[in-house]
């Protein structure tokens, strides 16, 4: 009769096995008790970021197989990490998403930060949608506290800026005027006066 720690040892090799064959390389320290929902630790974070975008494809469906298959299933410690990694042009058919996603993230932290890598990895690249998500996301309440506009208002005004186009630094220009703190920084960013963002005035022979 096979024993209770026999079976124990068995079954964690098996799902061990399992694990590192759906990754296509060494798994997160601690696969398979590897929890998306708690904080990664040191090590973790360290190979989740050396992992590359095939591993990480893999990774995300093998744990979307097992009840993670959104970003708000994940601890906002690991929900940061896939944003980071999709500050760049990588895995197209993954990171639009999980950036747009990252926008309406229930946590201030994550949605400020998804802001900054969308404006990095879609400078110069201005698009409707772009316009649409970025707006939206200035315009939800949880960014402002008493009327005041939070750090991530000034984060979404970044990424318009950084993503460009005459209509969204249009939109840009107007939700900063909403509030001393946001027309501020907008004129610290494009090197303006206070005056030339009220009368929208044209820096370098462009409008902003």
């Amino acid at each position: 009769m096979i024993s209770a720690h026999s079976k124990a040892t068995w079954t964690l090799a098996m799902a061990t096995a399992l694990t590192i064959a759906c990754l296509g390389a060494r798994p997160l320290h601690g696969a398979p008790q590897f929890n998306p929902m708690e904080a990664p630790t040191k090590m973790e974070w360290q190979q989740f970021h050396k992992m590359s975008d095939s591993q990480l494809r893999k990774l995300w469906t093998f744990k979307g197989e097992n009840g993670h298959h959104e970003l708000k299933n994940w601890a906002w410690q690991w929900r940061m990490a896939w944003l980071q990694r999709c500050e760049t042009k990588s895995m197209p058919e993954l990171c639009p998403s999980l950036l747009f996603t990252g926008l309406k993230d229930e946590a201030m932290v994550v949605r400020a930060d998804a802001a900054t890598r969308i404006g990095k990895r879609y400078e110069g690249q201005p698009s409707d949608q772009l316009s649409e998500e970025l707006t939206h996301a200035y315009s939800d309440t949880r960014n402002s506290r008493h009327g005041n506009p939070l750090f991530v208002c000034e984060r979404i005004l970044e990424a318009m800026q950084r993503v460009g186009g005459e209509n969204l630094q249009k939109i840009a220009a107007k939700l900063a005027l909403q509030h001393p703190e946001t027309k501020s920084f907008w004129a610290r960013r494009n090197h303006l006066g206070r005056d030339d963002v009220i009368l929208g005035k044209k820096k370098n022979g462009q409008k902003y």
